[in-house]
């Protein structure tokens, strides 16, 4: 079967993004586990549930500056009737929490402090007066008042982190506090991106910006969504369209995924789907989606590969819709997650058509009186090589395949970018 043969079945056979979706996800596994020191783990995925083995705080401790002491000897005290305790030491944060406390005596603590042994409570300064040796309760304070007990953020056997979960800076935090210093975690996914074209040049170079050729924004944006999603970018350049330098490209790759751009459509230089179906398995080509229909996927190897198109965002949305899940899934992250949602109203019709999953740019405002809630409004540009559609964009709703549009005032959900 020739290249021309390949291209066009598989636009005869245009795929539901659904079935798309499912038949990627029977191709992707979960990737390694490797063991990272705690300061290199920002942004990284859990292999496993992180389980405490050690209380936070380890110890009673001050939640006020004041005077440690036994909470039931203050009852009764008032500003006109205070109650005199001796005070017996003094004890600051780092300090082992000693002397301890006896009946009718005192220790001047720290917020941060170890409770003295002996004591239950900590009586605010703003409710004592100091004099040395002596402090005079203008207040009661109850047993266990001012005081946070050893365990009180954390305790033995609690899972603080599960499996899965992407490390923010407070994740970092909680793993010191229970003095992890390593984490294991899901190995970084190897992205290679390929860009093909004989008319894209790099943004510096001295062809940009002369007639017939394209600046390669797409590679920008690849590698921007790659390291956002958790992968390692690999650039591996733009070819021009040549089947033979095409063909060796794809045959020299080492990675967990290929990512390219361009020739996967109809045309006469839409070298990829061929060659994929050659030195590997071609799965999918076309998809009823818009943008980014001429999507192909399919094995390179032990790698998957996807065929993003060479319009820009087409490529984002392909990417959105198949790359994205493909590497959550070699994460073990839950699909889905990166996506904040709002829902709101349309303020103008949006066209579509039968069996097709379209996804439009839109705008999210709200409106003027808190009642009517909030207003989305599609984006008038919608080609898909105007990236400025993206950048001008909130968000984008999905059109369903067995929609044919929505009208005016429907109520929509936004996936925010």
């Amino acid at each position: 079967m020739t290249d021309h043969d390949i291209r066009m079945r598989g636009f005869e056979e245009r795929t539901d993004m659904e079935a798309a979706l499912a038949l990627l996800r029977s191709l992707v596994g979960l990737l390694e586990t490797e063991t990272v020191r705690l300061e290199e783990a920002l942004g990284r995925t859990l292999a496993g549930d992180i389980v405490s083995e050690v209380q936070v705080p380890s110890f009673d401790k001050s939640a006020m500056d004041g005077f440690a002491l036994r909470g039931a000897e203050t009852f009764g005290a008032s500003p006109t009737d205070p109650i005199a305790f001796s005070v017996v030491g003094e004890v600051l944060p780092g300090d082992p929490g000693e002397p301890e406390v006896g009946p009718g005596e005192a220790v001047r603590i720290m917020t941060g402090a170890a409770i003295p042994r002996g004591a239950d409570a900590v009586l605010m300064a703003e409710h004592a007066t100091d004099e040395g040796e002596t402090v005079l309760a203008h207040a009661a304070v109850v047993p266990g008042r001012n005081v946070a007990p050893a365990g009180e953020d954390i305790a033995i056997g609690d899972t603080v982190l599960e499996a899965g979960r992407v490390l923010r800076p407070q994740d970092l935090g909680v793993l010191a506090s229970i003095r992890r210093v390593e984490v294991a975690v899901i190995r970084r996914p190897v992205v290679g991106i390929l860009t093909t074209g004989n008319e894209v040049v790099e943004p510096g170079s001295a062809e940009a910006g002369e007639p017939g050729k394209v600046v390669n924004s797409c590679r920008y944006l690849l590698e921007g969504m790659v390291a956002q999603a958790g992968g390692e970018a690999n650039w591996l350049g733009t070819l021009p369209d040549d089947r033979e330098a095409i063909r060796a490209a794809l045959g020299a790759f080492h990675g967990d995924l290929l990512l390219t751009t361009g020739a996967t459509s109809t045309g006469k230089e839409d070298y990829l789907p061929g060659l994929l179906a050659e030195l590997g398995e071609l799965l999918v080509h076309g998809v009823n989606i818009r943008p980014a229909s001429p999507l192909a996927f399919g094995r390179l190897g032990d790698a998957l590969a996807v065929l993003l198109p060479g319009n820009p965002v087409a490529a984002m949305v392909g990417f959105d819709t198949f790359v994205r899940p493909a590497l959550q899934l070699m994460l073990g992250q839950p699909e889905g997650r990166r996506n904040r949602r709002v829902r709101g109203r349309l303020n103008r019709k949006v066209a579509s058509a039968l069996n097709r999953t379209d996804f439009v740019r839109v705008r999210v405002r709200e409106k003027e009186t808190e009642t009517e809630g909030v207003a989305v409004d599609p984006i008038r540009t919608g080609g898909s090589g105007i990236l400025t559609s993206v950048t001008g964009a909130d968000g984008f709703i999905i059109v369903h395949r067995d929609d044919e549009g929505l009208e005016a005032g429907a109520e929509v959900e936004v996936f925010l970018y």
